[in-house]
């Protein structure tokens, strides 16, 4: 039995996390710090300018981040 959380995995949806996607949102904590955010799964990125989101394996695309 599958929990109700996990997703099959198609190849569409496989390749869809190797096409790149446009970083272009930040959260701005209450101490000022800003961290970009996963164009997928939303959670904040530990560093900015990374390749791939490190929690969901998104590849990232930063050219219109800070902009």
């Amino acid at each position: 039995m599958r929990h109700k959380t996990e997703e099959i995995i198609t190849p569409e949806i496989a390749l869809s996390y190797r096409l790149s996607m446009m970083v272009t949102e930040s959260f701005v904590c209450a101490e000022g710090y800003e961290y970009p955010v996963c164009p997928r799964c939303g959670i904040t990125l530990e560093r900015e300018y990374q390749a791939y989101c490190d929690r969901c394996g998104q590849a990232l695309d930063w050219k219109k981040y800070g902009r």
